[in-house]
């Protein structure tokens, strides 16, 4: 069995595998992931699904207190602004203005 056989062994296997588990894609994409077999649109649902587990699990689960929920958000909300503040001093601080100029578009002057 050559490599290709194999490793097309190993997909089928635990897609049948996978297919009895809840959160089948999710298994599949880590699988890829571990292989190094992720394509670039495997890998982009990837961390889309790796950043909603988060998202589930920074809120306190789908089952937690609403008032819990609530206030996880509120921390959840203030970290997101907190990166774009950061994001946006990091933006306009003039040595990253220095270390990093705007592009020239070709007849510009100078």
């Amino acid at each position: 069995m050559n490599d290709a056989e194999l490793s097309a062994l190993v997909d089928d296997h635990y897609l049948a595998e996978a297919q009895t588990l809840t959160g089948t894609e999710a298994n599949l994409l880590k699988l890829a992931e571990l292989r190094g077999m992720l394509s670039a649109a495997q890998a982009g649902r990837w961390v889309e699904l790796k950043a909603a587990y988060v998202r589930t699990q920074t809120l306190g689960g789908p089952e937690s207190d609403p008032l819990t929920r609530a206030v996880a958000a509120l921390g959840l909300l203030a970290d997101r602004v907190a990166a774009v503040e950061s994001a946006i001093n990091r933006a306009v601080d003039p040595r990253h203005l220095i270390a990093n100029p705007a592009p020239r578009t070709p007849g510009a002057r100078a």
